[in-house]
């Protein structure tokens, strides 16, 4: 079995050391570095190049967002989840900006759950706890009573382009969305063109950010 190789940036020795040892324990992982900083962690992401970045965003010297981003650009392969204690939803959606695939809040999320998240993301899924989903679903959602434009020419998403995003932003894959519209697959494919083409996004991730934005203005 070939194990998925994580890399953990956390300012809190103790959470850190902790998580650590509770993760080694899982034999589909290997924990291959741990760190305290973010240029630590830019470092570490370079020479390990990771499977999984796990990230607390508030690293010192080089805050969390700047090193999301760098080490997106530079390892687009490492799939990055913020292990967080924020809720606010500007921190959300900064993190998906930068190229996080997974958002948990440390005060919700069990060791299990923390698996489980480390082993979707690293299969390419996309993950959002409860919590934070909430706020961003109920953000999304309210894009038609707020008129919200998403283009110059004033387009704005179909009640089940919205659906179709709200689902996107709850981690579900086209099969899963498909299966709980009741749509085909491909339907689903043709929707999320349509949403990333009037939000000029280039991904799911950031059509869902943007959306996000434009339903706080």
């Amino acid at each position: 079995m070939t194990k998925v190789k994580l890399l953990v940036a956390e300012k809190s020795e103790i959470f850190r050391e902790g998580l650590q040892k509770l993760l080694e324990q899982e034999p589909s992982i290997e924990v291959v570095c741990t760190c305290r900083t973010g240029f630590e962690a830019i470092e570490c992401a370079n020479e390990y190049q990771p499977d999984v970045f796990l990230i607390d965003p508030e690293l010192s010297e080089c805050n969390g967002i700047e090193v999301m981003q760098r080490i997106h650009e530079r390892l687009p392969n490492t799939n990055i989840i913020v292990l967080t204690c924020s809720k606010a939803h500007a921190d959300l959606i900064s993190a998906i900006k930068a190229g996080a695939r997974a958002y948990i809040a440390k005060d919700t999320v069990s060791i299990e759950d923390l698996i489980k998240t480390i082993t979707l993301v690293a299969a390419g899924k996309v993950i959002i706890s409860h919590p934070m989903a909430a706020i961003l679903l109920a953000e999304i959602n309210s894009l038609e009573e707020h008129k919200v434009t998403a283009t110059a020419g004033g387009a704005i998403l179909s009640k089940r382009e919205q659906a179709v995003l709200s689902l996107v932003a709850e981690g579900l894959t086209n099969r899963e969305i498909a299966t709980s519209l009741f749509i085909s697959e491909h339907t689903v494919k043709v929707h999320l063109r349509n949403i990333m083409g009037k939000f000029h996004a280039h991904t799911r991730q950031q059509a869902v950010a943007l959306a996000g934005e434009k339903a706080a203005i």
